[in-house]
Order: C-alpha cells, then sequence, then structure tokens
C-alpha cells in the first residue's frame, strides 16, 4: 500500500487539480473525496462488469459466446481439441477480424441448443439445457482460490464497509462475488428475480440473471441473446430495468469492470440524469500502448495508410518511427474523448495506470486519510 503523494498537475492556464498517488497511478482528489463522501452517506452502489471476473478465469461474454458457438457447431471438431486459451483466441480473433456480432451469434446459439433439447424433452428442459450449456462453458477454467484480483478487492472492500453500501449491480451471471463473500462471511442476498426480497441484507442484483456453478437452475433466467435484451427494453417495469434506474436516480454508482460501450446502458444514463454535476464515477484504464508494441502498432498504421493512400491517391507515407509522437497524441486524445462522452452523461472518469491500483483506490475510499 502506496502512501500518499501530493502533487499539482495543470490542465489549463487557470485550473490546476491536486491529485493523490493511488498506486502507479494519479487520481484527483476531488474525485476520491466524491467516492469517500458518497460511502460515508451510505449512498455509494457498485456496478460490475465483466472485468472483475477475468482473472478468476470466468471468459468475457463474447468469448462465452464464441466458445458455445464453436462446441455447437458440428464442423468444429478441431477447436474443441484446443486448449482453452487457444479456443478463446481464436475465436476472438475470428470475431474481430471478420466483424462477427456475438449478438447476432447468442441468438443463433440459443436456438440450436433448445431445438436440440426440445426433440427430446419438453420446453421447460430445452430452457434448463441451454442453461446448463451456458454454466458448462462460464465456469469451464475457473480458478480455485485467486488472490490479489480485482474481484478479491471489491469483496474485502464490501466486508470492511459494514452497511455503507445499499447495494451491489453486477451484470455478470456468475456467482464468484457471492462465493467470495461467503469466505468472509459476509451477509448478502442475491437477487435475479422479480421476487420481493423486503429488507434484504446487502442486495447483490443480477439484471441479467444468474448462473450458479452449483446448484439447481430450475428458477435461473439470463438476459444472453438479442431476443432477450429487446423483451427486456419493450416491458417498461421489468424488474432489473427498475432497479438500475432506481440506483442510477437516487445513489452514487461506482462502474468498476465495465467498457461501457453497451448501448443500454448508457442510454439509460441518459434517461437518469438529473444534475449537471455527474454524479457518478467510472473506473478505467488510460489507452495504452506497452513499450514492446510501440514499433509493431506504428507499422500497422503505416500499412493502413498506404491501403488508404492508394485508394485516396496519396503517395506520402511516413515511416513508422516518424508515426510514434502521433499515436501518443492519439491515445491521449481518446482518454479525452472518452472523459466528455460520459461527463455528459453524468459519469466522471477516474483513469488509472493498472487495474491493480483499483484494490488500493477502495482501500482509500474507506481510510479516514485524505
Amino acid at each position: 500500500m502506496s502512501g500518499l503523494a501530493r502533487k499539482t498537475t495543470s490542465t489549463s492556464p487557470r485550473r490546476t487539480r491536486e491529485t493523490i498517488q493511488v498506486g502507479r497511478s494519479s487520481v484527483n482528489r476531488s474525485d476520491l473525496q466524491g467516492l469517500r463522501r458518497a460511502w460515508g452517506n451510505n449512498h455509494l452502489v457498485l456496478f460490475l462488469g465483466a472485468g472483475i471476473s477475468l482473472d478468476h478465469g470466468i471468459p468475457s461474454w463474447k468469448n462465452l459466446v464464441l466458445e458455445m458457438l464453436f462446441n455447437q457447431t458440428e464442423h468444429a471438431a478441431r477447436m474443441r481439441a484446443l486448449f482453452p486459451n487457444y479456443r478463446r483466441t481464436l475465436s476472438s480473433w475470428l470475431a474481430d477480424y471478420f466483424e462477427y456480432n456475438p449478438v447476432i451469434l447468442a441468438r443463433m446459439i440459443e436456438d440450436d441448443i433448445r431445438q436440440h433439447a426440445r426433440r427430446k424433452r419438453s420446453r421447460e428442459d430445452d430452457r434448463l439445457s441451454f442453461l446448463e450449456t451456458i454454466r458448462r462453458h462460464l465456469y469451464a477454467s475457473v480458478k480455485s482460490d485467486p488472490t490479489g484480483t480485482t474481484l478479491v478487492a471489491i469483496a474485502d472492500f464490501i466486508k470492511r464497509s459494514k452497511g455503507h453500501i445499499p447495494a451491489i449491480v453486477t451484470f455478470n451471471f456468475d456467482d464468484l462475488l457471492e462465493r467470495e463473500l461467503r469466505k468472509r462471511r459476509g451477509e448478502h442476498t442475491s437477487v435475479h428475480t422479480a421476487a420481493r426480497v423486503g429488507h434484504a441484507v446487502l442486495p447483490i442484483i443480477h439484471p441479467h440473471g444468474l448462473i450458479p456453478q452449483v446448484g439447481d437452475l430450475t428458477e435461473s433466467n439470463v438476459i444472453f441473446t438479442e431476443r432477450h435484451y429487446h423483451q427486456l427494453m419493450e416491458t417498461m417495469f421489468h424488474w432489473a430495468l427498475t432497479e438500475i434506474v432506481s440506483h442510477l436516480r437516487h445513489h452514487t454508482v461506482l462502474f468498476l469492470g465495465l467498457s461501457m460501450s453497451d448501448p443500454n446502458i448508457r442510454r439509460l444514463l441518459d434517461a437518469c440524469r438529473n444534475s449537471e454535476i455527474p454524479p457518478h464515477w467510472q473506473v478505467q484504464k488510460r489507452h495504452e500502448i506497452r513499450d514492446h508494441e510501440r514499433l509493431q502498432v506504428a507499422q500497422d498504421v503505416e500499412r493502413r495508410a498506404r491501403e488508404w493512400g492508394t485508394i485516396l491517391g496519396n503517395e506520402y507515407i511516413k515511416e513508422p518511427r516518424e508515426l510514434l509522437d502521433v499515436i501518443d497524441a492519439t491515445l491521449r486524445q481518446a482518454d479525452t474523448y472518452d472523459r466528455q462522452l460520459f461527463e455528459r452523461m453524468g459519469v466522471k472518469t477516474i483513469w488509472l495506470s493498472s487495474f491493480a491500483d483499483i484494490g488500493i483506490l477502495l482501500e482509500k475510499i474507506v481510510s479516514a486519510r485524505s
């Protein structure tokens, strides 16, 4: 745990912001104070995404969809024989290179699984067969007891908060957070249906559904395909939307492990904005390229420039090394675009140099030091 180091960073000729060192990252003191104030007033709600489960071996939603697709397809026998890391790499490459839309593919997967099951059993059995297939792939490579991860840090933060957090909203199917809290004897209630839970002790809300690693799936339902999302958005008083909107309107939300690329989340943020001052925060990693990748990226940019030059009739080409400063400036501009975009939706951005600093950030929220 690093000590507090203060420095001043110039953001304009007229304005300076005091920052605090959080691990390898510099965080604006005002952002930390805002989070600490919300936490102290029992108003801080965590919204969690797939990024918090990746270190535990849970695939991202896109990789989950692609793995299920290759497993279900009869022509993908050679893919099934590969180790999971190669399957995930090839699946991700295929989706990116040929611009496959995982939302559409997910719909194909559900239809295929349920049709096969329906030929043999009842409609209820085909629903359970679909959920069992998701569970098998979701936990296929889960790690038994990882340490030092973002999820572990979040569980420690929740345990230390002792009632300061009114709810957790996780868009993940897995129950890893619940399992971590059980290790700490942290009281909580999983919420994944419209059933009333009364004054639950720390509700952990799964608006997209919950698929536990073990146990019965009879009560489980998931928002997995394009069809499911349409049904969710067309239902005016769907319990999941009601929960999300309520917390966005009445609490301060800290988004962790979310890319914020989901158009449904952005739509709800726009709809719930009721103040000129952004009431929420997100944690993101700065747009960076590792040192050993810089030249490779510059070469890729130069190759693309040649292709566009041929199309546009412009033959002027720079050498890859001449592009390094321009690439760095483009990355800084990407940070600015993201910050401005989400501030207009009511979300301030905390930039971290490494996601490993999330645990330190959470520790500072509960600390009395400033």
